[in-house]
């Protein structure tokens, strides 16, 4: 930036001075040439009062000395006395502008090229009383021809303003770079800025506190995340050390002898049931990963018909449900989204999985499918134990149960419902949780179509 500022602030400079001189050549021109004209006006007036009493002869005396060019012109345009050449070289003069508007003014001036000196001359011509004209010719003073013999003094000129031109750059550039320079970006200040930056600096005020607060929230989240990872690891050791514990101690017994024979298809039963327990609750951590990484393939949406996916929902449930007199029933409406078949199924499946286990022998599990607005609505409802409200709002967390002593006996890892969250997030969709203690509970999914 420094760079940039000191070459703008050169060239700005160096334009500015070759405006302003060539602005004053431009004057100076203008002034020679109206002062060479002013010259020629007193010249002929001279001469016209001179040869009123001297007659032509005071011309022939003066032709080898004056440094002007006289000419005397007849009405008709020729050339009747001329002090530089013979009149024998001369053209008719009658075509010249100076001679035309003398004739019709009584004088009048030019500026042109001279075929006769080879050079630009300024003509002035005066119309006299003895019915002929005087014209007065002189080389043309330009200030370029000046300009030209004094080359060397003005290139030395404009080097000196080339010069001081870029030590003024330098100067302002730092002048100018020092307020910015002092700038800290970390804790900007703007009231020792210049005005033209202080929406700059309070901008940057601005973002600075929205990267201290993005970056305490991290660290918030990141704290956050850290107990809930140790919490997991807890809460997995925890569940994993009850099963290993009861298989360690039915292996134990049976390695140890005390148990009988007739009995040791009792022990076998329990550790397979415990080994079903620890392999249910690895498969739940492991889809629980896969979602929270987000490590689904987008390319596995589909098509799906939800009312067609809740009824083969309910056929495999049925045999469950009827194991705990528990009535399930499905009906609604077509409807199709695009989702993950699979993912799909694994949410409705474990809200229904959990409204059969957590309700009383004689009750009932609804499925509904409707259309509502630009959603497709999911219900499921029971009449069972329900979800006291002091609870609610922590169900969908990992491992979290209502009543622990009752998921045991139900079989639960405690993973179904973070895995439905998990799962609705995946498909932008929504769950709301309606629940009673003693009542029953209602879930409703939204999905959009």
């Amino acid at each position: 930036m420094r760079t940039e500022l000191t070459k703008r602030i050169f060239i700005a400079c160096m334009i500015v001075f070759l405006m302003s001189f060539g602005l004053v050549l431009y004057m100076l021109n203008s002034y020679l040439a109206k002062r060479n004209l002013a010259e020629l006006q007193d010249k002929a007036l001279y001469i016209s009062s001179m040869i009123e009493q001297n007659s032509w002869d005071f011309l022939k005396n003066m032709q080898n000395t004056s440094n002007t060019r006289t000419t005397i012109i007849a009405l008709d345009g020729t050339v009747l006395f001329d002090s530089m050449f013979p009149l024998e070289q001369l053209e008719n003069h009658s075509n010249r502008i100076e001679f035309q508007e003398a004739l019709q003014y009584g004088s009048g001036s030019s500026e042109r090229y001279s075929e006769s000196l080879l050079k630009k001359t300024a003509n002035y011509a005066l119309c006299l009383e003895d019915n002929y004209i005087i014209r007065v010719s002189m080389n043309q003073d330009s200030i370029w021809v000046l300009f030209i013999q004094m080359l060397s003094p003005m290139l030395a000129i404009i080097f000196s303003m080339m010069i001081l031109s870029i030590l003024l750059a330098f100067s302002s550039t730092k002048k100018i770079m020092l307020p910015i320079n002092k700038l800290d970006p970390e804790n900007p200040d703007d009231r020792n800025i210049y005005d033209e930056m202080k929406p700059f600096v309070r901008k940057l005020i601005v973002q600075n506190q929205q990267i201290y607060h993005q970056m305490e929230q991290l660290q918030n989240e990141h704290k956050k995340q850290d107990a809930i990872r140790r919490e997991f690891t807890a809460n997995v050791s925890h569940e994993l050390k009850t099963p290993l514990t009861s298989i360690s101690g039915f292996a134990e017994i049976i390695r140890d002898g005390y148990v009988q024979e007739k009995d040791i298809s009792h022990f076998a039963d329990n550790i397979y049931k415990e080994t079903q327990r620890m392999i249910s609750l690895v498969n739940d951590i492991l889809k629980l990963s896969k979602l929270e990484d987000g490590n689904i393939n987008i390319y596995e949406r589909e098509s799906v018909n939800l009312l067609e996916l809740c009824q083969n929902i309910q056929e495999r449930l049925a045999l469950h449900a009827e194991k705990k007199q528990i009535a399930i029933s499905c009906e609604g409406e077509t409807i199709f989204i695009i989702g993950i078949p699979i993912m799909l199924d694994e949410i409705i499946y474990n809200i229904c999985d959990n409204a059969i286990k957590y309700n009383f022998s004689g009750g009932y599990v609804k499925i509904l499918v409707k259309k509502q607005d630009t959603h497709a609505v999911i219900e499921i409802s029971d009449n069972g134990i329900g979800i006291p409200e002091k609870d609610q709002e922590r169900v969908f967390e990992r491992f979290y149960r209502v009543n622990k002593s009752h998921s045991k006996e139900v079989g639960g890892t405690g993973l179904g419902l973070s895995i439905v969250k998990h799962g609705m997030a995946l498909h932008h969709a929504k769950i709301i949780l309606e629940s009673q203690e003693n009542k029953g509970t209602c879930m409703k999914l939204y999905f959009p179509v």
